[in-house]
């Protein structure tokens, strides 16, 4: 019984250990990319809750997400709230995508940066798109989705309403 005891204590000490490590502030790098009409952006100037969306125009999940990641920018970017889109594709093809969205009645006026030779998004550790990372204005980032689904909304106001600045 005693072992049992002790291998239990092992265990619990083990999983708060571990529960302590993930929770961990992680900071991000800095970086500055182009938006689609050649201006440099760079995010630590961005002074507010940032979302970096690692994404592409083929990327069926992608599609799914915009329209969310826009209604948030519409509803929280005068509270301090940056949707940022990071894509490798040229400017042209993400222009036309944008154009597109507009069609479907979804209009992308959040910030879209062109990573063409993919450095941030490799320094990101990116591997499957789209990647959503929320950021607080001092780099450090608070949560990392991979993936997108509907059901995600509600998770991502969540922590918009959570981190925004207080101003």
């Amino acid at each position: 019984m005693r072992k049992l005891s002790l291998v239990v204590i092992i265990l619990m000490l083990g999983i708060s250990f571990i529960t302590c490590a993930e929770t961990k502030a992680v900071q991000v790098t800095d970086f500055t990319l182009n938006d689609l009409d050649g201006n440099p952006v760079t995010i630590s100037e961005l002074d507010g809750l940032i979302i970096l969306d690692f994404w592409a125009t083929w990327c069926p999940p992608c599609k799914v997400e915009i329209p969310y990641l826009q209604s948030f920018y519409e509803e929280f970017g005068d509270q301090g709230l940056f949707v940022v889109g990071i894509s490798s594709e040229e400017p042209a093809i993400q222009k036309k995508f944008v154009e597109d969205m507009k069609k479907e009645g979804v209009e992308m006026t959040y910030i879209l940066l062109v990573d063409g030779d993919g450095a941030v998004t490799r320094e990101y550790g990116i591997r499957s798109i789209p990647t959503t990372i929320f950021v607080k204005s001092d780099l450090t980032q608070i949560e990392r989705e991979v993936g997108f689904r509907p059901e995600y909304a509600a998770k991502f106001r969540e922590i918009i309403e959570k981190n925004l600045p207080k101003r």
